[in-house]
């Protein structure tokens, strides 16, 4: 039966992946907490007669919602449910809240079943997951959580640049230039630009702006043309060169977010919930 009751302090982490620190802990009255991801956790329960996994996931306003997994295999013992078994166990309850009633669910089909090992493995502890730990047991006071969250905002942000690094490098051109080649592709073909636009654009400086135009027409991916409004002032715009590079490069990247998508398991509408959340978020910074 899943307890809603509410539970307002923070849960010190513990390393439940190995079967010997299982065994070596004492028995307590309540479940020993492992942060497999900020807001769903794994407990592990070990009393005089057993031991027993249970799940809690964050549900606001510091409470948690937790439920009885099923019990446990530690090595020595037969029956019941194996770490990663009861990480699975955790994902499919944390995913829709349905309780679990400490039994096990009919095997998954081998699509489901590889799917859900893969929600698994995410699940286990990273370095964010290491420093959100730290955090948490220097400052119990503050909810490490946030930070974990934004931690993760972060890293995401510099995988995907080096995903686009490695794009730029096939390109012949570096991730400045490239950004530089994608702003004029998107405002059109053949149409051109103010140095002064591209660099607001880019949120960088007059003179990193002028840099890497520089670099560009050297490599005969832009040109300069005339500014009809304005005789003083120069646009510039891209070579056919330039654009079939910005082309290129843009599919390769579509290509690659694509298979991360697929490779994730996440749906349209919970990208378009993400997409959402991550507006508010921009728009409250």
């Amino acid at each position: 039966m899943t307890d809603t009751s509410a539970n307002r302090l923070p849960p010190a982490d513990i390393d439940l992946t190995s079967a010997q620190v299982r065994r070596e802990l004492p028995a307590r009255a309540k479940p020993y907490w492992h942060i497999s991801t900020p807001g769903v956790h794994l407990g592990y329960y070990k009393g005089g007669r057993g031991a027993a996994w249970y799940g809690r996931k964050f549900v606001g306003e510091g409470r948690y919602r937790q439920t009885k997994l099923g019990p446990s295999r530690d090595e020595d013992a037969g029956g019941g449910l194996s770490f990663v078994e009861a990480l699975e166990a955790l994902v499919a309850w944390a995913s829709d809240g349905a309780p679990t009633n400490g039994t096990l669910a009919a095997p998954a089909p081998r699509e489901g079943r590889r799917q859900a090992e893969r929600a698994a493995k995410q699940l286990q502890p990273t370095r964010l997951d290491t420093i959100s730990r730290a955090w948490a047991q220097e400052r119990p006071d503050v909810d490490f959580w946030l930070a974990g969250f934004f931690l993760r905002l972060e890293y995401a942000h510099y995988l995907h640049d080096r995903r686009v690094q490695e794009v730029a490098k096939q390109a012949g051109a570096n991730v400045g230039d490239l950004h530089v080649l994608l702003a004029l592709r998107r405002n059109g073909p053949g149409v051109a630009m103010r140095p002064t636009d591209l660099y607001r654009e880019l949120l960088v400086t007059s003179g990193a702006i002028t840099k890497r135009l520089d670099n560009l027409r050297a490599q005969n991916l832009i040109e300069r043309v005339a500014d009809a409004g304005d005789r003083r002032s120069e646009l510039v715009r891209l070579t056919a060169s330039g654009q079939a590079v910005a082309d290129a490069a843009m599919t390769r990247i579509t290509e690659s977010l694509k298979r991360i998508v697929a490779a994730s398991g996440l749906g349209r509408e919970e990208l378009i919930q993400l997409d959402e959340g991550f507006r508010r978020l921009i728009a409250a910074m």
